[in-house]
């Protein structure tokens, strides 16, 4: 019997503050992606605004309030399970805190870094992320001229 497919749309936000960006570690118990570090993002509910659900997601995940400043890219990514496929597209947004930059949280993840654009290969983080975080360095330095 074939495999449900499950289209789902998921983003995800280059979080800048000081030339630096923030990546979030995944759970070590997490059933996909254990320990792998991205970006604060998560699923669009049916319906939702995609600038409000990816400022809410953000919220959720970081404490953090945050304003988009521009779309960045976009990618997509499959997940395969028992009896289903998730097949995800996630768009990426460039954003920055509105008023602090204090990290809180939530339970889905295990650490977070701000990390300078030299230190992105000393963390486990997947190649389409990798290359949103690369994206969101370049326009924070045309923005920064």
């Amino acid at each position: 019997m074939p495999k449900k497919i499950i289209p789902q749309i998921v983003l995800g936000a280059v979080v800048f503050n000081d030339n630096k960006v923030l990546i979030l570690q995944r759970g070590k118990n997490e059933k996909v992606f254990p320990n792998l570090w991205e970006l604060p993002s998560g699923k669009k509910e049916p319906l939702e605004a995609i600038k409000k659900s990816l400022i809410r997601e953000v919220q959720e995940e970081t404490g953090l309030d945050v304003e988009i400043v521009d779309i960045l890219s976009a990618f997509g990514y499959q997940i395969e399970k028992e009896e289903e496929i998730i097949d995800s597209v996630q768009i990426n947004f460039l954003v920055k805190p509105i008023k602090n930059a204090q990290v809180i949280l939530s339970h889905e993840h295990q650490a977070y870094a701000w990390i300078s654009r030299n230190e992105i290969d000393k963390y486990t983080i997947s190649k389409n992320t990798q290359q949103a975080i690369c994206k969101g360095f370049e326009l924070i330095n045309k923005l920064n001229k």
